[in-house]
This record gives structure tokens, sequence and C-alpha cells, in this order.
């Protein structure tokens, strides 16, 4: 019996039957009224057939208006049917002619079912049900040789890209590809600048909220948490988005539109690839010309630039459904297209060049609903959501001193992007500069909230005085001002910003010795940077611990099979929260590496003839690579280091809770039971249950003994945290003043919940802590208490002394234990 080929006879079926299917429950609006809308808001829009991102119809003629369903780029026309791709040539002298599943089976290799597709140049991404972007490049480069669908990608590790928490719950996403197609880029000087042999793959995402625009790149660690400020510096309430050639186009619910060219190299974040300048200058070479790449990119970046609304009369109207495409070389090689009506209440859409003033109407067949076509108003009357602009107020520390007079304010920082102001006060006078931070490339993966989930965010900056800042200000004024600034006017990135929505830390560029410590809180007088590792913001692991189905309310009878399904929950959270650590350290390994590969390579080509060279860009790379590796190592160390010490508390916490359910399900096999008094969820609380004293007076002890010891009278108060920081401990006061000096309480919920519930006076407590303090110190206190009382203790390059803390109800003491005199007393104090 001769076998029929079913893989082929199954395509043509499945595609024969749905256009017939499709026909069928279409034919009827495409007649009535003919492209009338009014008249096709029937049939069409009833029953499962219709799809509302099928606004071009049902395997259409063409594809006018892109949406998560259907698309185009420089090639095809694209579109989902039954979870398949399915695809045919824009130019009808190619093949396919017809629709044909694209790749034979219309599916990455691995993927079941493709839900969302975008399209640009020569490029189709596909969103597979289990939410991983898949790439298929058409013209073979450097990156790809080969056609094919791409599953793993980005830049140092090649890693699937998923469509994660962060991005869920997209208005839209869409893919933005620069390269050859467009083949240059136009900076705000008016320079030209050749793609090069490289290209750019942006996939942005317009967040739920509609003001804020999150993106990947395929040349970087794979993640959304890199960010595009919205119009209106983030006000603006975008209703739809959309992206060609790095270039976004946005439209809000009242008609209102901006577009903007932006990515990660034209923003100014990549200067390992590129150069960049803020001053102006001219440039004679064309796009065109391979070596414009090479020249100094103009910065700041494009900012959004608002669009003339279309002119509506009669019918006329205009929906969600916008495009923005790529037609040619250069920036204005683009066109704005947004579906609607004309004033006959015709289907099609408006277009115009994006430097354009005039929108045209082209009428095709379109099927939208009623609830797609936006409410237009007056200019302005559109929505806007709240500023994420925050203030931050501080001073300028040297070695842990404040510099006298002086205070330092940023009124409009963003931690998503752009401009802010710089305002210097000193006697009465206030001079504002300006900021160009620029988010610092970083070669592993971070938060999905840099810098508002605990881990800052790392910016380069550059400072620029504004051509009238020392205007009406005094001679004596200028001056200073002059002396401390006027040297990096306009020096490219010679400041560095670490910041989250708590804090800003900025340093000039080589200046290991002082910093700006601004605060978004309360101005503080204090700084010690080493106290930000417990400085501890709503990373999501610790609102997690506090979770319904972890806990245990207090006095909640509670049953062995819930007993036993909380015990399974909180083990599981205990092993990925090891997992979690392992990924850090292994990331701190890779950074390391990394470091090690192009640290010696940056110095052997800054002090041979090849920084000469710029082709390729090895003057380039080495520009700005040693302050890159060098801020990333330290930001790596600094987060990771930051995130095991929280996972480590979390994990102590977990196993003092999973050992209290143990000994209840121990306790209570066949009826309900209750936490003990001696258990709790907090650090805080066990310092309560113990009978642990808030503060204690006493001295610090210096090595002497007998008379000559030197005793500095000192202050312990336990600093409870919120629990969404969990980073409870004891902080020093010593010889009346602040002191940067604090004690870890490490294991100690284990060992007071070991006690079960006796007191100090029944049983002496012990508990095994960490001292830390600043080892950095300037100020002559805390470097005479380093001297005089803790040096005794430190070995070597430990970050903290160990120590040993008893309490009897009475005497409150600290030891720690060196090798010359064994466990030594630090501190003593009584009730």
């Amino acid at each position: 019996m001769k076998k029929t080929p079913i893989t082929k006879l199954t395509t043509a079926a499945i595609f024969a039957l749905s256009v017939f299917i499709n026909s069928c429950a279409l034919s009827k609006a495409l007649y009535l009224g003919s492209n009338d809308y009014a008249e096709r808001t029937g049939p069409l829009f009833s029953g499962e057939v219709y799809n509302a991102e099928n606004i071009n119809g049902v395997f259409p003629e063409a594809v006018y208006i892109k949406t998560r369903t259907q698309t185009f780029n420089s090639y095809h026309y694209y579109v989902i049917h039954q979870g398949r791709v399915w695809y045919k040539s824009i130019d009808r002298e190619k093949e396919p002619k017809a629709w044909t599943l694209f790749e034979k089976t219309g599916l990455p290799r691995k993927a079941d079912t493709v839900t969302e597709i975008s399209a640009d140049a020569d490029e189709l991404v596909a969103l597979s049900a289990e939410g991983v972007f898949y790439r298929y490049c058409f013209d073979q480069t450097i990156a790809h040789k080969s056609n094919a669908w791409l599953e793993t990608y980005g830049w140092p590790v090649k890693e699937r890209l998923f469509l994660d928490r962060r991005i869920a719950k997209n208005i839209s996403w869409t893919m933005g590809k620069r390269n050859s197609h467009v083949l240059y880029y136009e900076d705000p000087f008016g320079n030209q600048h050749h793609n090069g042999t490289m290209e750019i793959v942006t996939i942005y995402a317009l967040l739920e909220d509609g003001q804020e625009i999150c993106y990947a790149d395929t040349g970087l660690p794979l993640d959304f948490s890199r960010n595009f400020i919205g119009p209106e510096r983030g006000a603006f309430k975008a209703a739809s988005f959309s992206a060609s050639a790095s270039t976004m186009f946005v439209i809000n619910e009242a008609g209102e539109m901006y577009t903007r060219l932006a990515d990660f190299d034209t923003t100014g974040c990549d200067p390992m690839w590129f150069k960049y300048t803020y001053i102006p200058y001219q440039s004679d070479l064309p796009g065109t010309d391979y070596f414009s790449n090479l020249n100094e990119w103009g910065l700041p970046a494009e900012d959004w630039r608002p669009q003339p609304r279309v002119p509506l009369a009669g019918k006329s109207a205009v929906t969600r459904h916008i495009t923005i495409l790529q037609n040619g070389q250069g920036n204005g090689a683009r066109e704005l297209r947004i579906a609607g009506l004309n004033e006959e209440g015709k289907t099609g859409y408006w277009s115009k060049a994006i430097f354009g003033d005039t929108w045209d109407f082209i009428t095709v067949p379109l099927y939208f609903t009623e609830d797609a076509v936006l409410k237009t108003a007056a200019p302005g009357a559109g929505e806007r959501g709240p500023s994420v602009d925050k203030n931050y107020t501080g001073f300028h520390w040297t070695g842990g001193e404040k510099e006298s007079g002086w205070e330092y304010q940023i009124p409009n920082f963003n931690l998503l992007e752009g401009d802010c102001d710089f305002r210097v006060t000193w006697r009465g006078e206030t001079c504002t500069l300006k900021l160009h931070p620029v988010e610092m490339w970083t070669y592993l993966k971070r938060d999905y909230l840099p810098g508002r989930t605990g881990s800052p965010k790392l910016f380069f900056a550059t400072l620029e005085i504004p051509e009238n800042a020392f205007e009406n200000l005094s001679e004596s004024f200028v001056r200073h001002l002059a002396e401390k600034f006027a040297r990096n006017d306009r020096k490219l990135f010679q400041y560095t910003i670490a910041a989250s929505n708590r804090y800003i830390l900025m340093r000039e560029t080589g200046d290991t010795e002082s910093l700006w410590f601004l605060t978004g809180e309360t101005l503080s007088n204090n700084y010690a940077e080493f106290q930000f590792r417990g400085y501890v913001e709503n990373y999501e692991e610790l609102r997690r611990y506090y979770a319904p189905e972890l806990m245990i309310k207090p006095e909640t009878l509670v049953t062995p099979e819930t007993l036993a399904e909380k015990i399974a929950a909180n083990k599981y959270f205990r092993d990925e929260l090891k997992y979690k650590i392992r990924t850090l350290k292994w990331s701190q390994l890779t950074a390391f590496k990394f470091n090690f590969g192009y640290i010696p390579a940056h110095y052997l080509a800054r002090i041979t003839p090849l920084r000469l060279v710029d082709v390729p860009k090895v003057r380039t790379v080495t520009s700005f690579g040693e302050k890159i590796v060098l801020a990333n190592s330290a930001y790596i160390n600094t987060v990771s280091n930051t995130r095991i010490w929280v996972y480590e508390k979390l994990i102590a916490l977990l196993e003092t809770r999973l050992r209290c359910y143990s000994d209840m399900a121990k306790n209570s096999s066949t009826a309900p039971g209750v936490l003990p008094f001696w258990y709790s969820d907090t650090i805080s609380a066990y310092w309560d249950i113990a009978g642990l004293p808030r503060t204690i007076p006493g001295v610090f002890f210096g090595p002497q003994s007998g008379a000559s010891s030197t005793q500095i009278p000192a202050v312990i108060s336990f600093s409870p945290s919120r629990p969404e920081h969990g980073a409870s401990g004891w902080n020093v006061t010593v010889g009346g003043g602040n002191t940067f000096i604090c004690i870890d309480p490490g294991s100690s919920p284990k060992t007071i919940y070991a006690r079960k519930g006796k007191t100090p006076e029944e049983q002496k407590l012990q508990l095994d802590c960490t001292l830390y303090f600043n080892k950095e110190a300037k100020a002559p206190l805390e470097q005479n208490i380093i001297k005089r009382c803790l040096e005794l203790f430190i070995a070597g390059e430990n970050q903290g002394i160990d120590v040993r803390i008893s309490f009897d109800g009475s005497t409150f003491e600290i030891k720690g234990y060196s090798a010359r005199r064994g466990r030594a007393v630090m501190f003593r104090g009584t009730m």
C-alpha cells in the first residue's frame, strides 16, 4: 500500500480548510457596506472566529498594521494561526507567494505552540506558549552565519530569554532591529555613524502602567532589567507601543503621540565599543562610509519627540493599533501608521513620515472592535501618571569626615534614565549644575529592578556647567565652584553613581578617598559605606519569608496535615535559597575569570602601540574598559555578598522555623497544636523572648590590664529592622559620638529557640555573633577605637571579628578572641 506524505498533505489541508471556514465567516462583513466600519460591527466580531489581534483579517492579502499575531519585516508578512507561524513574501515575484507554514512546521524546534510574534528588518521573533523568545535571522552576518531558529543568545553567556514576571502583564512588547537595512544612525549633533559590522536587536516591553518601558538586548545578559524613561519624564501613560530600527512609537488614550530613537548604544551605555562626547562637533564623513562608525557619538541621547495629532473630522477616528516601520536609511527612514477610519467611515490607516507634518489616509480592509477606537481629546487632556523623579540631598565626605559648609541636592533623579539637576549650596547661595547619568554596562544578570529591590544601579555620569550657571552668584562662590567642578565640565564619564530609591553614592572617577552621599529620606549627618551591607531594601525573598503559605499565625490551631504542608513549603524555599547562594558565588567566579582575562590585555594595549589602533576598536575598548570592569567587579561582589548575607539570615530563620514545626508535628501527631511562646518569625522578637535588653551602657576595653587599662564609654543598642528588611542587629555608640560599629546576631534565633523560654537569670545566655567596623575609617575617633580596642582581635583580611556575647540578667559582656591573649573581654555593661 502506498504511503501518503502526511506532513505535506496535512499542511495543505489545514490551510485550505482554514481559509474556507474564515472566508465564510468574513464574507458578510466584507460585502456589507464594503469597508464601512459601522456595517461590520456585527457578525465579524461574534463567536470564536474573531481574534482582536487579527485586524488585518485571517490570512490577509497583506499585513498593514503589526499586532501580537500579525507582523512583517523587510521580506515577509507573518501571521499566527492555530499556534503556528505562517508567512508569505512581500515581493509578489518571490516565494512563497501564498501563505505557507514557516520553516515547514511553523514552530521553533523546541516549541509546541507560538502565541505571539514580532518582526523588523531581517528578523522574526516568536514567543512560545512556554514564554520563550525565539529569533530567526535571514541575513547572514558574523553573529549568525546560517538561517535557523535561535533559542539561546546574549553575551557573555548564551541563554534563553523568557517572558518573565517583570513583563508578564505588558500592554505591548515588540522587537526593533538596527542593522545594515537602516545602515546608519544620526546623533543629536547631526553626525552620521555607519552601522559597522554589528547589529543591535532590542526587545521592548511597555509595562501595564503605561509609563515604564523596559528592554532586553541580545548583546547583553538576557533579562528585562534595563529601562527607558517614557515621555514627559515618565508621566505619560501610553495605551499602545510599537518599535522599528531602535525607534519607539507610543500613543495614549487621547490620541497624543511621541517617538524616540533609543537603544543601549545610542543612549551612551556602551563605551566599550563606541566613543561618545557631550561637546558638539561636525563630522565630514557620511553614514555610508564605514569609518564614520569610529567617530564620537554625540550625547545626551535623543529625547521623546511629540508627533502632530491626526486631524479628525466627520466619521474619522484613530485606534490603539499603531505601527512604526523602517523604510530606508538613517533616522528619518521611518513611517508611522495608525489604524482607523477616514471621514466617510472607511477603514484603513493614517500614515506619515516620522519627521513629516501631514497625515495621509490609506484605505485598506482592517477589522477592529469599537473598544479599540481612542476617545481623542484636547492636547494635554490624556491621563498622566505620577512622576518617578525623586529628590536626594546630602553631603560630600572624605574618609568619613563631612565637608563643612556645603550641601548638595539632586531634586529630580530618575532611576530609570535621564538627565538631572545637581544643586550646590554654600553660605546661602545655590548654583544649579547638570548631571548626565547613563547606565553602566554590566556583564552579569541582575535583579529585575536594580536600584529598587536592594542592589544599587550603576551609572557613569558626566557633569555639565550650563552657560548661565554662575550668573548672579558671589565672586567667592564662583571661585570655589570653578575649583571644584570646572575641570570636569562635559568631561566624559568623569563620575560614577551607585543609586537606589533610598540613596545615591557618587564618586569622581579615580578618587577612592571621597564621595557624595545623598539620601532620598531624612538628611543624614552620618555615612558609613560598610554599613550598606545591612541597608537591605525590598528583596523579594524577604517578603516571601513572611508569605501566608509558609507561616503559622500565633495562637492558631494547626492540624498535622497543615504542618506537613508548611514543612514541605519551607524546605523548598530553604533549598532554593541555598541554590541561589551557589549561583551568586558562581557569578563572582565568572566575573573574576572575565577580569582575569581582560585586565592584563587592557594594560598591554595601553602601554604598547596598540593604543593607537582603532580598527579594530582597540583604543575604544581600552578607553573605559578598566573602569567598567573594576566597577562591575566591585558591584558584583557588593551585591552578591549582600544577597548571600541576607539569604544566610533567611536560611537560619527557616531552619529555626522548620525545627519548631517539626517539634510541633512530633508533639501533636494526632491533635491540633499551637506555636510555643519561645518561637518567633523575627529576630527582633527573639530579643524579648530571651530577656535581652534593648540598650546597654558600658565600657569598651583596650588590651592593657590593671589600672592603666584603656576604657572608653560606650552604649550598645539593639536595632530592630522593618520585617521586610531583615537586618536586625546591634549598633555601637562609643565616646559619646557616632561610630560605625555594628554586631551581626548570626544564628542567635536558633540558640534562643533551643532555650525554650528560659530567662538569663535561670540559665546564662550565650550568643555567637560577628562584629563589623569600618577598616578604612579616617575620622580620629574611629581610628582611636580601632587601634586601642579592636586591633588586638583583627585576624588577617577577615571582614569581621567573631565575638561571644553573654548575659546573666545583670552583666552583659562581649568577648573577642586573639591568638596572643585567647578569649578576652572587649565590652562590659551592667543593667
